[in-house]
């Protein structure tokens, strides 16, 4: 039993990528190559994290690792920087609360420093910002106010 306890992880992305490439198969358009449909994104994801968690489970099943104990502050740190985004995206826009949330998520990283984490936070908010409002012209406020 104790065994099997490494594998819940890849099981549980597995059945979370099956259950959004088959909700883009059967529910949604895909779309075309040229003209993507609204189900193409939700199975070029669920497809990744199928082969992400194939991967995972493959190394597991090869050299399992010793189930380590459970960090209460990576929960605190990744639950923050959802809720961080979830309250500030409609307050102040998009770019804004990537950047909060990458904040909120770096800042129980122990060891790294506050000029690298608002470094990482305003590059992916550019990053954001350059794929998803230039790129793909996707009509979202991307800051509140402008």
């Amino acid at each position: 039993m104790r065994r099997l306890i490494p594998q819940i992880g890849p099981v549980l992305m597995l059945a979370a990528g099956l259950f959004f490439v088959l909700g883009a198969l059967t529910a949604l358009d895909l779309g075309s190559f040229r003209r993507m449909g609204p189900g193409a994104f939700p199975l070029l994801v669920g497809g990744l994290l199928c082969l992400l968690a194939l991967i995972g489970l493959v190394q597991n099943l090869r050299q399992p690792l010793a189930p380590g104990r459970p960090d209460p502050m990576a929960v605190l740190g990744v639950v923050g920087g959802v809720a961080a985004f979830a309250f500030f995206t409609p307050l102040a826009g998009v770019l804004p609360a990537t950047a909060m949330a990458v904040l909120a998520t770096g800042a129980v990283i122990p060891g790294f420093r506050w000029r690298y984490r608002i470094l990482l936070a305003l590059g992916v908010a550019l990053a954001v910002w350059l794929i998803f409002v230039l790129g793909l012209g996707i009509p979202f406020i991307a800051i509140r106010g402008l």
